[in-house]
């Protein structure tokens, strides 16, 4: 298998994103959410109660008002191999991403739509979730990432998972 093979293989079998977002104080929050991968974006569907639904909102919202900003990358998130099959957790499998959020309104036609495909990888819990008023769609767009395949073997990419893989150089 050639190397971008093996990035996009392990991107496919991930199913949870590690977030880590902002607050308004510029505190560090890092969170856990399950995604869904469509047409070059992420989705996460997330209570208002989670800190990172707060952060994600705040973040829109700052980039409303600060619509000359260049704001790729606002949001991090990292995608690992499970630990109990890493060999060597010095050199465990990843993929980091530098995202830029969008929320997608329950009014927007995209919502529903996106919502069933999280009832197809995820089940029932997403209907009893859908009905419930706090629950916020987001739209994370790739700028770029990294992936470690092990030690020696680290690769750049931008705009989706694997796109353009590059060997990081030292420099």
């Amino acid at each position: 298998m050639t190397n971008q093979q093996q990035c996009e293989a392990f991107f496919n079998s991930r199913k949870s994103l590690i977030l880590s977002t902002l607050d308004a104080h510029a505190s560090l929050e890092t969170s856990v959410a399950p995604f869904i991968y469509k047409e070059d974006k992420l989705y996460i569907f997330v209570s208002e109660l989670a800190k990172h639904t707060q952060n994600l909102l705040g973040l829109i919202e700052s980039n409303k008002r600060l619509t000359d900003l260049n704001t790729p990358g606002l949001v991090s998130a990292i995608l690992l191999a499970d630990e109990a099959q890493t060999e060597q957790l010095f050199a465990r499998e990843r993929m980091t991403l530098q995202l830029s959020v969008e929320e997608i309104l329950a009014n927007d036609k995209a919502y529903s739509d996106l919502l069933n495909v999280f009832s197809e990888q995820f089940g029932e819990v997403v209907s009893v979730l859908r009905g419930l008023s706090d629950f916020h769609l987001f739209e994370f767009t790739i700028q770029k990432g990294g992936y470690v395949k092990g030690f020696g073997q680290a690769f750049v990419f931008e705009d989706k998972p694997c796109n353009g893989l590059q060997p990081v150089s030292r420099n």
